[in-house]
Formats: C-alpha cells, sequence, structure tokens
C-alpha cells in the first residue's frame, strides 16, 4: 500500500473535517503531509488510498514529494575489532 507525501501548495486548509471538529486536520500552507497511498495520478487530482478511505487531493493545490531516502551520512560505519593489516614482507 505505501505512504504518500504531498505538499500543500495553496493556503491553509482542514481536511477530512470542518474547523474545530475532532477529526480535522489542519495544514499549513507548504507544509507536507503523509497520507495512506496507493497514488493514482489522474488529469487534474491525485486519487491515494483505497476503498471507502480513498480520497483526491486537486493538483491546483498539491505535490507529490519524492520519497525520503537515507543519506550517505546517516548510516552507521561499523569498525571490525580484532582485525589486523597484513602486509610487508612475509
Amino acid at each position: 500500500m505505501g505512504a504518500v507525501r504531498l505538499r500543500n501548495l495553496g493556503e491553509a486548509v482542514h481536511l477530512y473535517a470542518p474547523p474545530g471538529s475532532p477529526n480535522s486536520l489542519p495544514v499549513d500552507a507548504g507544509q507536507v503531509i503523509t497520507v495512506a497511498g496507493p497514488l493514482e495520478d489522474t488529469d487534474d487530482a491525485y486519487l491515494c488510498g483505497e476503498g471507502g478511505q480513498r480520497r483526491a487531493f486537486p493538483k491546483s493545490r498539491w505535490a507529490v514529494e519524492p520519497a525520503q531516502t537515507p543519506s550517505r551520512s546517516s548510516k552507521k560505519t561499523v569498525a571490525l575489532e580484532g582485525t589486523e593489516e597484513k602486509g610487508g614482507d612475509s
């Protein structure tokens, strides 16, 4: 199924329910949200989710963000203990 990251290109908006409702999700201008996939790209909207949870996000207001990949600097380097460098005359 996967997740889809979308950036709000317009002004602040409330998703899923009216402002003040416990189910409302306020999204500021420029904010990135993560919604359930899969993603279907149509002419004027991105369709996200499956079955009764499927929602349309108009392309005039939303842009798909690329998936995040770990950077090289965030990977751990593991040092092997007890190894010796071999070389020289044998």
